[in-house]
């Protein structure tokens, strides 16, 4: 076996690892909201990283970059579904004996839709979704093309309909992505710790976290990016004002919630060029 097929089938034992932990974790933790962690987090990772190691495994580049992108969509859209689960788990009940609840007794204001933005269709945007179509396609046909054009053309029309994006900060959006990286690895090693070990002392809690910018983007991402960081899960989100209320595996106290929380949003707030809250 070449190296790179040892690196694949490693990388896949390790997806498959943590997808059987996160399995675990879905029969063992105690409540609904505690299972949600071991499948936004072991469960995502697991299965990106199974669908990574077996492009490295056959040796195929079109196979790699599909487990590439396997990943990155995984890790876009897993923050987003674990959210409104979560929420619904909450308001349905499944949230027993927790040991502090600032969501208790808050009325959740009805979801509006955002009103139709003035953007004209980016090239920035439409070129790469292109680019994707073909690869997700594996062909490089005209009819191929043609298709991913014209997908691509249907989802900037829709992204019009929403809210300007603002600018980033490229330096800015690495650091955040590297650090993001490592809360990535720290939390899928923290719930697998949880899920494996016989005595684990789970303490849960949720935290109402009022945050500093009055950037929804930077809230977006604030709430999204929480998912994926060790121990935590965003439950709501609410607008006016900007307040994320936070699950916790590993309820310390209210001022250590909010003071992790207020370090992601330095980093998000400075890799999307918005003023950093003092």
């Amino acid at each position: 076996m070449s190296f790179v097929e040892v690196l694949g089938a490693t990388v896949m034992g390790i997806g498959v690892a943590l997808s059987l932990i996160a399995a675990w974790g879905l029969l063992s933790f105690p409540t609904a909201l505690a299972r949600m962690h071991a499948a936004g987090k072991p469960a995502s990772l697991g299965l990106s990283l199974t669908g990574l190691g077996a492009g490295l495994a056959a040796e195929s580049v079109s196979l790699t970059v599909l487990g590439a992108m396997l990943a990155f969509f995984m890790f876009l859209t897993a923050p987003i579904s674990a959210h409104m689960l979560g929420r619904a788990a909450y308001q349905a009940g499944q949230a027993p004996n927790l040991h502090h609840d600032d969501l208790a007794g808050v009325t959740i204001p009805v979801d509006v839709a955002p009103q139709p933005g003035e953007r004209s269709i980016s090239g920035w945007h439409l070129i790469p979704l292109v680019i994707i179509w073909v690869v997700l396609w594996r062909d490089a046909g005209v009819g191929v093309w043609i298709g991913g054009l014209l997908a691509g053309l249907f989802v900037e029309v829709i992204r019009r309909t929403g809210r300007p994006n603002g600018t980033f900060s490229p330096g800015a959006m690495v650091v955040f992505l590297v650090r993001y990286s490592g809360m990535i690895v720290a939390s899928n090693a923290r719930v697998a710790w949880e899920v494996i070990s016989p005595g684990n002392q789970i303490r849960e809690a949720i935290v109402a976290v009022p945050l500093r910018t009055d950037s929804l983007r930077v809230a977006l991402l604030v709430s999204n990016a929480i998912t994926h960081t060790p121990g935590t899960l965003t439950v709501e989100l609410t607008e006016d004002p900007l307040v994320v209320y936070v699950h916790l595996l590993h309820f310390k106290s209210v001022a250590a919630a909010r003071d992790d929380v207020a370090r992601l949003e330095e980093l998000v707030c400075r890799a999307l060029n918005e003023p950093v809250p003092v």
